[in-house]
């Protein structure tokens, strides 16, 4: 389920059961330290952000991205940012369309729309964004890569933003640079985490290369590999020895 503050409309993270795609409501850390009463209309946000996601399904599935960029000011003026619109509503839909792809329940043509539209989708609220935070050397790093066979960058590029909405500087590895460029990219960047999103479990022996492949540089670059994405959260994977497994990418480790 998708998780939301009852209070500052931020977006909290999935929870089980991850295939759910209702909206939930909790607190976040920042309105609870504040002890925020409940005194707030909690049924009133849910039905503001049901309402939202269900105008940007529509505006997708019409591939209207005029439509998108009111439904975008619609969130903002309900105390949504626009990057939580992202990751907690576009995200999913793109989530569920590919799902629904591979159940065969819509045409090659129909996702390929919808996904244009998600990057327009991307690009807009980019541009309403500007640049993302200043990050000094001293800034949270971290790196994503997609497993072999996932066949979009898109939630990459939507988490980039994410992280970049918290602080975070994010480098995205292509798959084509192989391990010999992720090894010197994390020598030169040295991040924190390494985070790597498989689509299927079939995906898992890659994984298990690039973390045998790193074992050398992670003795002298303490950069911890979390693995996610659709077969994690579906729990078709079994563990990686050197690697965590993480369903939800809201609970990345400190």
């Amino acid at each position: 389920m998708l998780r939301w503050c009852s209070y500052c409309q931020e977006f909290l993270g999935e929870g089980p059961p991850y295939d759910d795609l209702r909206i939930t409501h909790g607190v976040c850390a920042r309105c609870a330290a504040l002890a925020v009463k409940a005194e707030h209309d909690d049924l009133a946000h849910g039905r503001a952000l049901r309402h939202i996601h269900h105008q940007l399904v529509e505006a997708g599935a019409h591939a209207d991205p005029s439509a998108a960029a009111r439904v975008i000011e619609e969130a903002r003026r309900a105390n949504v940012r626009p990057v939580d619109a992202l990751m907690g509503l576009v995200a999913p839909m793109l989530y569920e369309v590919g799902v629904q792809w591979e159940q065969a329940l819509i045409s090659v043509e129909e996702e390929h729309r919808f996904t244009a539209f998600c990057e327009e989708l991307f690009e807009l609220v980019s541009q309403r964004l500007g640049p993302p935070p200043a990050t000094g050397a001293a800034a949270e790093q971290v790196v994503l890569m997609n497993a072999p066979g996932n066949r979009h960058r898109l939630a990459l590029r939507l988490l980039t933003l994410w992280l970049a909405s918290r602080h975070v500087r994010a480098w995205v590895v292509d798959e084509a640079e192989g391990l010999d460029g992720l090894r010197a990219l994390i020598v030169r960047v040295r991040p924190r985490l390494l985070l790597i999103s498989m689509a299927l479990p079939e995906q898992r022996p890659f994984v298990v290369s690039v973390v045998d492949g790193l074992a050398d540089v992670r003795d002298i670059v303490p950069t911890k590999v979390i693995v996610g994405g659709y077969a994690v959260k579906k729990g078709l994977v079994a563990p990686i020895p050197g690697a965590e497994l993480l369903a939800d990418i809201s609970q990345l480790p400190s």
